[in-house]
């Protein structure tokens, strides 16, 4: 385990919003930045980010730390994990402790590097490598990719890697965990997964190899022209986009992903220019892989089949990304059977089928359109079924009405009709397409209001001094909170003069409360920082009283258990005690609501 000092440095060499920035769309607001949380749905921003405390938090859903709690969370890593991430890119050198266990993820991570860096070797100076060299520069791939991209050769010897590997001292066991050798079926031996391949490095989102993808060049060969590494502790293909972690920077700026199959296809797309690139490697895309690109935009360009009216591979992950409010587009070839060729022959002409790339309907408009003869009876019927599906597939009502207009227009029908018939084909498709929803804060409103309270407190204590004098700290319900209160009580009286930085000093001993304090100044700084000190007294007021009241309210409903269980067990003396505490604090609930 690194040493506190260790980790206050690696905190101190990176900026916290541009490492978070990286997950979620910042934007700044007065001098911290927000955005929308990547821990629960929210349509209205409550996730704010800190770069002065360096820390993050979330109003929303009231969950917060440090990059290393951010990571943790959203990665689903575990610490020591994290720790080397954040640690080689603060280029900070942890101290291996003699004897301690390393994490085992971490041990594949470290296996899977090694492998890279073999075939890497291998590629540029072995000698059966040569016809994948002659083959590289057929398809015009540079230097300056192979380097990128991290191109290697897997030898055809059965057992050249794992030899390599078991001489770094990895175990049978950790190669096979890898997916980088196979178990011998006769005997106790191992293979190497891939031979005699050209070899593309899977990364995850942090650049780190979590697979590989092998192609065959042998046209005659019986394998499968690609292979990829199999699911394990370190590699979720339902997890990875190939080169996002590349592309996750030019997909912020263009505001946009193209989206397309294959590695030679990010390649090719690399080396024109478009470097927002990514790939889906064949399969179609996972609700997982849609939550990753939507870190970083909220628009995807496809140029793969992805016509919403016909039955493509990919028509499933389309339908996932348009159903979590992405925008989806496509991408016309102008020629080529795919973006490589296309990007090889004419890079502006791939550039330019980028920019120009049409809204997925629209696209589906245009590919029915000219397949069938809009002006015949069975024409203008498969036209309908066909669009008529596709629009169903919009999940906003706006943009629906937008193309039954346009198909009403189009095919020369009643625009009626076509809305009775879309009602149940917009029903059917409901059924058959679905994302789970996100499971629902549970916001406990009486926090919330204690929380605004003592932010408004802290930035303005001479104007709200007087009116918290008679409210006990036990009212404000959460424990942490009233020992704040009450800690501010003592520091106040005793001062007189409230600096919310000298009152921090108080407390500097304290962790929790501490980052309760950073909490509540998030709020100072944010939505409380232009509120003027009259309305914030005001406003003071109806939360001090909102809060009285939900604790009267809460105390009148046990007392209300009580008073039944003593007439049941027929105390008298008890019985008369909880009525005349009942009366009382009813009378005070009264006072408060007249």
């Amino acid at each position: 385990m690194a040493s506190p000092e260790v980790i206050q440095q690696i905190k101190s060499r990176l900026d916290v919003v541009e490492v978070i920035g990286e997950y979620v769309r910042l934007k700044q607001a007065g001098q911290n930045w927000k955005g929308l949380c990547p821990f629960h749905q929210e349509k209205t921003p409550s996730f704010v980010v800190s770069k002065e405390r360096q820390m993050w938090y979330c109003f929303g859903c009231n969950s917060g730390g440090d990059i290393f709690e951010f990571i943790e969370r959203l990665e689903g890593l575990e610490f020591p994990e994290v720790l080397e991430m954040l640690a080689r890119r603060a280029q900070v050198t942890l101290d291996k402790t003699p004897g301690g266990e390393p994490n085992q993820r971490l041990r594949l991570l470290n296996l899977l590097e090694q492998a890279q860096k073999f075939y890497n070797e291998q590629l540029a100076g072995s000698a059966p490598a040569q016809a994948v060299r002659d083959y590289l520069v057929q398809r015009q791939i540079t230097a300056d990719s192979l380097k990128t991209f991290g191109l290697g050769y897997a030898p055809a010897e059965w057992d050249k890697l794992s030899n390599y590997l078991r001489s770094q001292k990895f175990s049978v066991a950790e190669l096979v965990a890898a997916g980088v050798a196979v178990k011998s079926e006769r005997g106790p031996g191992v293979y190497d997964r891939f031979r005699e391949r050209l070899m593309f490095p899977i990364t995850d989102v942090q650049g780190r190899v979590v697979g590989f993808g092998g192609r065959v060049l042998d046209k005659e060969a019986k394998e499968a022209k690609y292979i990829n590494s199999p699911q394990g502790p370190v590699y979720n293909k339902s997890l990875i986009v190939y080169n996002l972690d590349r592309a996750k920077a030019y997909i912020k700026e263009a505001g946009f992903a193209v989206l397309v199959e294959g590695y030679m296809d990010v390649i090719g797309s690399w080396q024109a220019g478009v470097r927002n690139v990514a790939a889906t490697s064949g399969t179609a895309l996972t609700l997982e892989q849609i939550k990753l690109i939507k870190r970083y935009t909220s628009e995807v360009r496809v140029a793969f089949d992805a016509d919403l009216a016909g039955k493509s591979a990919a028509e499933r992950g389309i339908d996932l990304a348009l159903t979590a409010e992405m925008e989806v587009k496509v991408i016309a070839l102008p020629f080529g059977k795919d973006p490589d060729e296309c990007a090889k022959q004419d890079q502006v002409a791939w550039q330019t089928a980028v920019t120009q790339a049409l809204p997925i309907v629209d696209h589906a408009f245009m590919t029915v359109l000219k397949q069938v003869d809009a002006s015949t009876r069975e024409g203008k019927k498969t036209a309908a079924a066909s669009l008529l599906r596709a629009i169903a597939k919009l999940p906003d009502p706006v943009e629906q009405d937008y193309y039954l207009k346009k198909l009403a227009q189009e095919i020369g029908v009643d625009e009626l009709a076509l809305r009775q018939r879309f009602g149940a084909q917009a029903s059917s498709f409901k059924k058959e397409s679905i994302v789970t929803p996100a499971v629902p804060v549970v916001v406990d409103r009486q926090r919330l209001i204690a929380e605004r309270l003592l932010a408004l407190l802290l930035r303005y204590t001479d104007g709200l001094s007087g009116i918290m004098t008679d409210l006990p700290a036990e009212m404000l319900g959460a424990p942490e909170l009233s020992e704040l209160y009450r800690r501010w009580l003592i520091y106040y009286n005793k001062v007189q003069d409230f600096e919310i930085d000298e009152f921090r000093q108080e407390l500097q001993v304290e962790a929790e409360m501490l980052r309760l304090l950073d909490v509540l100044s998030l709020r100072v700084e944010g939505d409380l920082a232009d509120l003027p000190e009259d309305e914030a007294v005001k406003e003071g007021q109806v939360l001090l009283q909102q809060i009285k009241q939900n604790y009267f309210s809460q105390e009148l409903k046990q007392l209300s258990a009580a008073i039944r269980e003593a007439e049941k067990q027929g105390s008298a003396a008890e019985l008369q005690s909880l009525l005349a505490r009942f009366n009382e604090i009813s009378q005070q609930l009264s006072s408060l609501q007249s």
